[in-house]
């Protein structure tokens, strides 16, 4: 059978097509999908890795603050009222009183027996010139206890003839955490 040239023409073309086809359908779209699939692969562990990298970094970063914590802990040991150091909190109470010519009586406290919620509460009653309460007020705050002030009542003295008076009488109310 012979065909003429233009048929022929048709059938080689036709075969050329459907070969480039069978190849771009059977050869390039297989690895296009794959390289795509790669792709994806590839970025999902490029963000593992990153992720994985800054957890190091913050691990090391926080491994670094630990120690500088831990150093800076180790200086809070003279600041934290311990339990025996009752005496030493009440000498620090009355020698502040004393520094400012302030007359101190405490009205209560459970220093003797400490509550489970490890806090010691101390009620005095001041009575002094305002400045002087002033003063002692502000030396509670920057002891080197954390004291807090849990209540604060400050009243002017009068004389018997109903006058006022510089004198002033201060109740408080403190709080401290106690440390084992």
């Amino acid at each position: 059978m012979r065909l003429d040239p233009t048929k022929k023409t048709i059938i080689q073309v036709s075969i050329i097509m459907l070969l480039f086809f069978g190849t771009i359908f059977g050869i390039l779209t297989p690895t296009l999908i794959r390289i795509r699939k790669t792709a994806r692969e590839s970025l999902k562990l490029r963000l593992f890795l990153e992720q994985k990298y800054q957890e190091s970094l913050n691990s090391r970063i926080t491994r670094k603050k630990l120690s500088e914590i831990k150093s800076a802990a180790a200086n809070f040991e003279n600041f934290i009222f311990k339990s025996g150091d009752e005496l030493r909190l009440i000498t620090f109470l009355e020698s502040s009183a004393a520094k400012f010519s302030v007359t101190p009586s405490i009205t209560s406290s459970n220093l003797d027996k400490i509550s489970n919620n490890r806090l010691v509460t101390i009620s005095m009653n001041l009575k002094g010139d305002y400045n002087n309460i002033l003063k002692y007020i502000s030396e509670l705050e920057s002891s080197n206890y954390f004291i807090h002030i849990k209540q604060l009542h400050l009243t002017p003295a009068f004389t018997k003839d109903g006058k006022a008076t510089l004198t002033v009488n201060l109740t408080i109310t403190t709080e401290l955490y106690v440390n084992e």
